[in-house]
């Protein structure tokens, strides 16, 4: 479900927006994003409802504004999604960077290991002969 706050400074559209989004309302601070009729200078994602606005422009009804939000929070969802799959990614590469040094580095170890048993077997049998 979409948690939206509102800003606007038209009181005469926060008042509609307030009755037509009243089981969507949240506190600024717990929102998905803001509808506000200015662009705000707030770091969380903005709806933007103006005359000129790419969102929703004025006039609109009810439904047009739930369908143009429900795009946008689906496009916001989208973006978190990728944004997700390419820090996994990342994360993942670094993981598995980290797990072929260690191998490398364990295999090193082990050889060493095997050359230095076989050097001291070859100088205990040396010294029985």
């Amino acid at each position: 479900m979409m948690k939206i706050a509102l800003e606007c400074k038209d009181i005469i559209l926060e008042k509609t927006l307030m009755l037509f989004l009243k089981d969507f309302l949240v506190l600024k601070k717990d929102c998905d994003f803001l509808v506000c009729d200015e662009k705000l200078d707030i770091n969380k994602p903005q709806f933007l409802i103006n005359k000129y606005s790419q969102h929703l422009s004025l006039p609109f009804s009810k439904d047009e504004l739930l369908s143009s939000l429900q795009k946008f929070d689906e496009s916001l969802k989208e973006l978190a999604l990728k944004l997700a799959e390419e820090k996994k990614k990342i994360l993942e590469d670094r993981i598995e960077k980290i797990a072929d040094e260690f191998r490398k580095a364990y295999q090193q170890d082990i050889d060493n290991a095997i050359s230095k048993l076989k050097q001291t077997l070859i100088n205990a049998i040396n010294e029985k002969i």
